[in-house]
């Protein structure tokens, strides 16, 4: 899952790892995927996080509108891409150009940060065999897997804040089995 609303999102902001707090937006989104959680009877055995509070406040309000207590592991490897000298710039036009030909300085390329997430959630897969687990990260932390997995995924395309993505794990293999799924979109009027 995505992170909820930040202001930094929210004003088309480069945040990277910039550690910001989601919004008053960001808290009522993810306690309300939450309840939208626990109305689906949808269990998880463990919830992982980003080191970043924007992440681990949504899987604290995700576990509170769940009315559950269960612990947050922290996953230092699940933190988002670093955008070097991008990260607090207003996204652009330039920007997306700039990323998609990998000419942002200090930025970690697509195949790094490919690398560090499939190794990332294929060992956090095998050490919880047979566990439904939530994961709240980033978007590019997603974006990579999906770049993966899916024929045709561009880091270009938009993730929603807390939108979820369904993996299985199996043979060592992720499978996809929904991609950028809006629980909030259901939740709309």
């Amino acid at each position: 899952m995505r992170h909820a609303e930040t202001d930094a999102n929210k004003n088309y902001i480069v945040q990277g790892r910039m550690d910001n707090p989601i919004n008053k937006t960001g808290f009522e989104q993810a306690l309300a995927v939450g309840k939208y959680l626990k109305e689906q009877k949808i269990i998880f055995d463990l919830v992982i996080s980003s080191p970043l509070k924007r992440a681990f406040k949504t899987a604290e309000l995700i576990n509170r509108g769940m009315v559950v207590s269960r612990p947050i592991l922290i996953d230092k490897d699940l933190i988002e891409r670093n955008f070097g000298d991008y990260d607090g710039k207003k996204i652009t036009d330039d920007y997306y150009e700039m990323q998609r030909k990998g000419l942002i300085p200090n930025m970690e390329t697509d195949e790094e940060l490919e690398e560090r997430v499939i190794t990332t959630l294929t060992k956090i897969a095998a050490k919880h065999d047979g566990k439904r687990l939530l994961v709240v990260t980033h978007s590019h932390v997603i974006k990579a897997l999906l770049h993966q997995l899916v024929e045709g995924f561009s880091y270009m395309e938009y993730l929603h804040n807390c939108s979820m993505n369904c993996l299985k794990y199996e043979n060592g293999k992720f499978q996809i089995t929904s991609c950028n799924y809006d629980p909030l979109e259901k939740n709309k009027a």
